[in-house]
């Protein structure tokens, strides 16, 4: 399984969102200058990570981004679910069609359940955990 720059960013903007909030909604121009990422392409993650809840908007003059519950509430997983889909190692996990061999299939339950590891890390840092530095 290899990360997109999708997960990658948006767990990138909502780390910038984590430090900068103190300071009230923050914008997408500051964050895609202080990561480095295309503002046209941040702001199609943030429309993501806002429609599955993870962050909200303020309009208007001071508007921009704030994080819309406690990072201690978000799970990096959360995060990498809403912009990737869900965490598999291989596509026959989430969809039996892509080949014949699902039903007699000897490693498929190896990816399973490595996938399934793999998800119980994600959804064990959370955002604030990781924003500490307290990954265990």
């Amino acid at each position: 399984m290899k990360l997109s720059t999708k997960s990658r960013y948006a767990v990138t903007a909502l780390f910038d969102l984590f430090f900068h909030q103190k300071k009230g909604p923050i914008s997408a121009i500051d964050i895609s200058r202080r990561q480095g990422i295309s503002i046209d392409y941040l702001e199609q993650l943030l429309h993501v990570l806002r429609k599955k809840g993870l962050i909200k908007s303020v309009r208007g003059p001071g508007g921009g981004y704030l994080l819309s519950k406690n990072a201690k509430q978000i799970k990096i997983g959360d995060i990498i679910r809403a912009t990737e889909g869900p965490v598999s190692l291989v596509d026959c996990l989430d969809n039996a069609n892509v080949c014949k061999k699902t039903g007699c299939c000897s490693t498929r339950s190896l990816w399973k359940k490595f996938s399934k590891e793999i998800e119980k890390v994600l959804d064990k840092v959370t955002l604030d955990s990781l924003c500490n530095g307290d990954i265990k």
